[in-house]
């Protein structure tokens, strides 16, 4: 049983996501396609597509929203994984790279000692952030609200502090980072708190440091020691960044399972790894649809999120189009930041009613 659960807890965060990427991945240049370039694209299209279904349900269901939640979002995230997997069986020749960047065939003796250190300290922090969960106040309110949903089928109707009914919490509502976790568990048969605990954080971490995987391809293209050296670098600055309690680190590693946290260490940075990819070389328009995706996604992890992700992508816009001479970049700019615009909108009609 607990074998069972393991494994489809992996589907879920793993091979799920991927199988959706085959489809954005295809925006990306051959040479970023890989692995993790992938799994990155389709952690974005995943967390636009739960936020997409998420907040009407949320707004408008009352009772048994969570398994309404539940059921739209697997049918749509389950044809989107099939799309994939069709996409990659009859497109191989486009997706060639996805072992050949990720997994060079020949390594020098410097890089699998940088590499070894690089797996001694990503090792550390998976295995702290799996034995040592780190508990403080916002577990009473984002933690209990996923447990809720799980064990109650309702979806922020419940004050976590009292265990009774309550007016739809606007404020938290449309941050459906918990509720995410909450599908995990629902989807594996774990408990929510275990999952938010234990499971997330590995799977964030993970997603983290494949992230910064592509950045580094992007800012030392081809020097695969600088790669690991960046890496290393990161790793370092993930463990000693706790100077405060407000740094995107500490979150990094004590509250990696809540939407701050997410915000912070995965969807501001892929916003640069993404106009990266667009400042090396030709810009690639259709970077911009993820860039859209992207803009949306970002409401799971806080309403504050949205903005600054907007904010970003068009200020990032702004420089390409006058790097590349071409007005035309920050229009596109603009229009990805449509979802999340609407995304504002929709939280501002709702508190205010």
């Amino acid at each position: 049983m607990i074998v069972l659960q393991i494994l489809m807890l992996i589907f879920c965060m793993v091979i799920l996501p991927f199988g959706i990427g085959v489809l954005p991945g295809r925006w990306l240049k051959k040479e970023d396609r890989t692995l993790t370039g992938i799994w990155i694209s389709g952690y974005l299209v995943l967390f636009a597509l739960f936020e997409l279904v998420g907040i009407p349900v949320v707004l408008f269901t009352v009772y048994h929203g969570f398994s309404r939640l539940c059921l739209i979002f697997g049918l749509l995230a389950g044809v989107g994984f099939l799309a994939g997997v069709v996409r990659l069986l009859k497109k191989k020749e486009d997706y060639s790279s996805l072992l050949e960047g990720s997994f060079p065939e020949k390594r020098t003796v410097e890089e699998w000692v940088y590499l070894v250190l690089f797996a001694l300290l990503l090792g550390f922090q998976l295995y702290m952030a799996f034995t040592r969960a780190s508990f403080d106040g916002d577990d009473a309110y984002y933690g209990v609200q996923g447990l809720i949903a799980q064990q109650q089928d309702t979806l922020y109707r419940i004050n976590p502090n009292t265990g009774r009914s309550a007016p739809l919490d606007i404020r938290h509502a449309l941050a459906l980072m918990p509720i995410y976790e909450a599908f995990l568990g629902k989807m594996s048969g774990i408990h929510a708190t275990i999952i938010a605990h234990s499971a997330a954080p590995i799977g964030l971490i993970l997603l983290t440091y494949a992230l910064y995987f592509q950045i580094g391809r992007k800012l030392f293209p081809g020097k695969r020691t600088e790669i690991l050296r960046f890496l290393i670098l990161m790793a370092l600055f993930q463990i000693f960044g706790n100077v405060s309690i407000y740094t995107s680190e500490t979150f990094f590693l004590t509250r990696t399972w809540q939407g701050k946290s997410l915000c912070g260490n995965f969807m501001i940075p892929a916003i640069f790894w993404l106009y990266l990819c667009m400042f090396r070389g030709e810009a690639q328009q259709k970077l911009f649809f993820l860039l859209a995706f992207l803009n949306l996604a970002s409401g799971i992890s806080s309403s504050l999120g949205v903005l600054l992700t907007c904010l970003l992508t068009a200020g990032l816009g702004l420089l390409l189009a006058v790097s590349k001479k071409r007005p035309g970049i920050l229009v596109k700019a603009c229009l990805s930041c449509v979802p999340g615009a609407a995304y504002m909108l929709t939280y501002l009609i709702a508190s205010h009613m």
